[in-house]
């Protein structure tokens, strides 16, 4: 069961970038972002060989029936 905490805040008014900033700081104290499993978590060592360039692939040219 996840415990609810309480976050004080400044009443102000819901509308405009103010009231969108106010709800948005006191998502992040309800929500703290989670950290990912270390096997899940994206990998920093460097690769052991160079990426390859992207292949350009040309362009489907379509037939144009008129």
């Amino acid at each position: 069961m996840s415990r609810v905490s309480q976050v004080s805040h400044g009443v102000a008014d819901g509308g405009g970038p103010a009231g969108f900033a106010l709800a948005l700081e006191v998502a992040r104290e309800l929500h703290p972002p989670l950290t990912r499993a270390p096997e899940l978590a994206p990998a920093t060592a460097t690769p052991s060989r160079p990426a390859r360039p992207a292949l350009r692939v040309p362009a489907r040219r379509r037939t144009v029936r008129g």
